[in-house]
C-alpha cells in the first residue's frame, strides 16, 4: 500500500543570514529528507504547492545539531552551518528531538523520552563506522583506561572521528571556528566542547579551554591540550554570487557618482573580504586534562609534610570558592553611545581607513566576556566580529595586523590584569606604531563598565577614550 511517511513538524523561526549575520522571520517545515523553509507560510502545504515557494533547504542526512545561544536569542539551534532561534526552551527542545530523529543514519523516526538517547547511540554507530557492533575497543592509555572518542565539527557542518595524538587537517575562518567535541560513555554522550578559532592556531602546544556539556559531567574545570603543528593561509573565501554582487555595486557607483567614491569603497571591500580568510591548520589533539592537576604543589624537602598538605588544602578550598562566583564584567554588554566618548580618534591616529572608523563609530558595538579556568574569551561585534581568547597567565598571544590601515605584519596581545571588578589587556603593534591598553571596571551595581582605551605612540604621546558599556 502506500509508503508511511513522518508526521511533519512546522513553525515560525529566526534564521541568521550567513553573510550579514541578519535575523529573518522564516516558516520552517521539517521534511522526510529536508528543512526546508520559506518567507512566509505557503497557502497549501502540498510538495507541488511547495516547489516554487522554498526559500532554502537545510540537509537532514548526517546533520549536527546542538542548543545555541545568542545575544538576546538564548533558545537558538545550531544547524550545521545554519542558526535558528526558537522562541521558549518547550519549541527549542521540540525541534532539536524532531531534527536529531530524523538525522538518524537508518532513517527511522523515534518519538517521546528515548528519542535523545537513541540519537546518541545512532551517532556513535554512525561516526565510529559501526566499529563498536564489530566488537573492536577504543584505545586505552597508560593507567588501563580508554581514551573518549574525538570528533572534529568542521565549519561547514560535516564531522570526523580523529584518533588522538595524530595529525589532522582543518580549514577555519575568524567567524567561523573548527569545534572538537570530546565524547565519553558506551552510548558516546557529549562530554566537553572545545572551539579551534584561528587566534589560537599559532604553532605550538596549547592549552585550549572547554565548556562542559551533558548532565553527567563533572563539574571540574577542564582543558584540552592541543600542539599545533603548522597554520598557513589558504585564500580568501567568497562565494561568486557574493563576488558578482559586490562588483555589480561598484560598477554602479562608477556609474552614477564618481571615480573617487568607486576607490574609497575598495577598502571597506578588502577588510571584508581579509575577514574571510581560510587557514589551514595541521593539529594533534593530545588528552583532556583536569585543571586541578596543574595546581596540585609537590612538598618540598624544606617544608614539612604537614605544613605543605594544610598548604594544599587551603589552596583547593580558595580554588573551590574562586570557581563558584563568576567575574562581574563576565557577560554581554552593548555600548551606551549616549555617555561614550568616540573612538574614531583612536583609529585616525592608528593609520584606520576613513570609511572604516566612521563606520565603525557609528555602529553599536555588543562585547560578549567569558572566563575559563585558563583563559578569558573576549568577542567583540562591530563591522565584524573579533574574538580573542587570551590566557590567564599573561601570556603574549599573536594575531595579523586587521587591512584597511597603515599598519602591516603581526601583532600580540596579552592579559596584565584580572580581578573581580576589572580586566586590562595590553595590545603591542609592528614596531614603530605604538601599543594599546585596555581597561576595563565594572561599577558599584554589576550593571554596567567603563572600558578607558589609551593609545600610546612610539615618541611616547599619547589619546585616550573612555566608553561605557550596560549589561544586556
Amino acid at each position: 500500500m502506500g509508503e508511511t511517511r513522518r508526521q511533519r513538524v512546522a513553525g515560525m523561526l529566526e534564521k541568521q543570514s550567513r553573510w550579514r549575520k541578519e535575523w529573518c522571520d522564516r516558516f520552517f517545515i521539517l521534511e522526510e529528507e529536508f528543512i526546508n523553509y520559506f518567507v512566509s507560510p505557503p497557502a497549501i502545504l502540498s510538495d507541488d504547492g511547495m516547489r516554487d515557494e522554498i526559500r532554502g533547504r537545510i540537509p537532514l542526512a548526517g546533520l549536527f545539531s546542538e542548543p545555541w545561544q545568542e545575544p538576546g536569542r538564548p533558545y537558538c539551534i545550531r544547524l550545521g552551518r545554519d542558526i535558528v532561534s526558537c522562541k521558549t526552551e518547550a519549541e527549542q527542545q521540540k525541534w532539536l528531538q524532531a531534527i536529531r530523529a530524523a538525522a538518524r543514519p537508518d532513517g527511522s523516526f523515534r518519538a517521546g523520552p528515548a528519542a535523545g538517547e537513541a540519537q546518541d547511540e545512532a551517532a556513535s554507530r554512525s561516526l565510529n563506522g559501526g566499529a563498536c557492533d564489530d566488537g573492536r575497543k577504543r584505545p586505552v592509555d597508560c593507567n588501563g583506561r580508554q581514551d573518549p572518542e574525538l570528533v572534529l565539527l568542521n565549519p561547514e557542518g560535516t564531522q570526523k572521528v580523529l584518533p588522538w595524538r595524530h595529525a589532522a587537517t582543518v580549514q577555519v575562518q575568524p567567524s567561523r571556528p573548527a569545534m572538537l567535541l570530546v565524547l565519553d560513555g558506551p552510548r558516546s554522550q557529549m562530554q566537553a566542547l572545545c572551539r579551534l578559532a584561528v587566534e589560537r592556531c599559532v604553532p605550538g602546544i596549547h592549552a585550549l579551554p572547554v565548556e562542559p556539556l551533558g548532565r553527567g559531567v563533572s563539574e571540574a574545570e577542564c582543558s584540552l591540550r592541543v600542539e599545533v603543528l603548522s597554520s598557513s593561509l589558504v585564500h580568501a573565501a567568497m562565494a561568486s554570487s557574493s563576488l558578482g554582487a559586490m562588483g555589480a555595486a561598484f560598477v554602479f557607483i562608477w556609474w552614477c557618482s564618481s571615480f573617487m567614491y568607486a576607490v574609497a569603497g575598495l577598502p571597506l571591500a578588502l577588510y571584508w573580504i581579509q575577514s574571510q580568510r581560510v587557514q589551514q591548520v595541521t593539529f594533534k589533539a593530545e588528552q583532556l586534562v583536569r585543571v586541578e592537576s596543574f595546581s596540585r604543589q609537590v612538598p618540598s624537602p624544606a617544608r614539612s609534610p604537614s605544613a605543605a598538605a594544610t598548604r594544599n588544602a587551603c589552596d583547593e578550598g580558595d580554588g573551590q570558592e574562586a570557581r563558584e562566583v563568576a567575574p562581574r564584567w563576565s557577560g554581554t554588554w552593548v555600548l551606551d553611545k549616549s555617555c561614550s566618548e568616540k573612538y574614531e580618534p583612536i583609529l585616525k591616529d592608528m593609520g584606520v581607513n576613513y570609511l572604516i572608523r566612521k563606520a565603525a563609530d557609528a555602529k553599536t558595538s555588543v562585547m560578549i566576556i567569558s572566563k575559563s579556568a585558563t583563559h578569558v574569551n573576549f568577542v567583540v561585534k562591530n563591522l565584524v566580529t573579533v574574538e580573542d581568547l587570551l590566557p590567564m597567565d599573561g601570556a603574549w598571544v599573536p594575531k595579523p595586523v586587521p587591512p584597511a590601515g597603515r599598519m602591516r605584519g603581526e601583532m600580540r596581545l596579552r592579559l596584565t590584569k584580572s580581578t573581580e571588578n576589572e580586566l586590562e589587556m595590553v595590545t603591542e603593534f609592528p614596531p614603530g606604531e605604538g601599543g594599546l591598553c585596555d581597561t576595563l571596571v565594572v561599577d558599584a551595581d554589576g550593571n554596567s563598565f567603563s572600558r578607558r582605551v589609551v593609545r600610546t605612540r612610539s615618541d611616547g604621546t599619547q589619546l585616550e577614550c573612555t566608553r561605557v558599556f550596560r549589561r544586556m
